[in-house]
């Protein structure tokens, strides 16, 4: 196994889950300043939590790009294509590799539940975050995994693998990124995604394939929970898809991971510079 660590830069480990920690306190901040102004805006509750995140999140993240010296455009498109050869190379597996993904997390999750239950007010929460209105899902479908990935990869795994090995470097970061949504339930969903895209990523070195994942992701689970909270007779489980989803899902996602392992087995052409 490869240990070499090779250059300190920040964060490390320790300070990524110090970054993390110092976010929720920053929403926590946000979302107070926010508050009123989203009573007037006519936005939901749940909304306006969103809103928070996604603003603490941003803004951690412009201060870590300025402290890191790093441009956007650099950490979002890579060194290898352009973002539209990206997106065009991506998008078909990405797209079919989703709805397999969230079979297996679903069982992940099923699993979770089973050792940890819900009470009836976080099922409750549950299902209001991802179905509550128009404003929810843009924030949780496209907004909130777009700063995720700038922060969670574009920074902190991408700090990582300067300085640990690439297995421990992916872990790592989806270890932190589990932390960060509070929660043992969301804990696993977030870790078995987190090393997901830390592989795309690792292997790209491009924000976008993640971004695909992560916004495709966050949209199949809000439109099986939102089918879900309407049809009493689906046969769901816990935030999980219709058992008779399960087939589809899992040709759909052998596919699409077929098609991705086929383009993430050629060779990164550069490699990760500097910190």
């Amino acid at each position: 196994m490869n240990s070499k660590r090779i250059a300190y830069c920040f964060p490390n480990l320790l300070e990524a889950f110090f970054i993390v920690i110092a976010l929720y306190f920053l929403e926590l901040v946000t979302n107070a300043l926010i508050w009123h102004l989203g009573v007037l805006a006519g936005l939901k509750a749940i909304a306006i939590g969103d809103l928070g995140r996604v603003l603490a999140y941003g803004m951690g993240f412009a201060v870590l790009l300025h402290c890191n010296s790093l441009t956007y455009r650099g950490l979002v498109e890579g060194d290898r294509f352009s973002w539209q050869a990206t997106l065009g190379l991506f998008l078909l597996p990405v797209l079919l590799f989703t709805p397999g993904m969230l079979a297996v997390v679903d069982l992940l999750q099923m699993l979770t539940i089973k050792l940890f239950p819900l009470s009836d007010s976080q099922r409750e929460a549950g299902y209001r975050f991802l179905t509550d209105g128009l404003s929810s899902i843009v924030l949780v479908s496209i907004l909130a995994p777009v700063i995720e990935e700038l922060l969670f990869r574009g920074i902190i795994l991408r700090s990582f693998l300067q300085q640990y090995s690439r297995s421990r470097a992916i872990v790592y970061s989806a270890v932190v990124f589990g932390f960060a949504h509070m929660n043992v339930h969301q804990f696993v969903t977030a870790l078995a995604v987190g090393l997901v895209i830390g592989e795309i990523y690792e292997r790209t070195r491009s924000l976008l394939p993640g971004m695909l994942l992560h916004a495709f992701y966050n949209t199949a689970v809000t439109v099986v929970a939102f089918r879900c909270s309407r049809d009493a007779t689906s046969m769901c489980g816990e935030w999980g898809m219709p058992q008779m989803w399960y087939p589809f899902a899992l040709v759909s996602g052998a596919i699409g991971l077929w098609l991705l392992s086929k383009l993430l087995g050629i060779k990164t052409l550069a490699a990760l510079r500097g910190c």
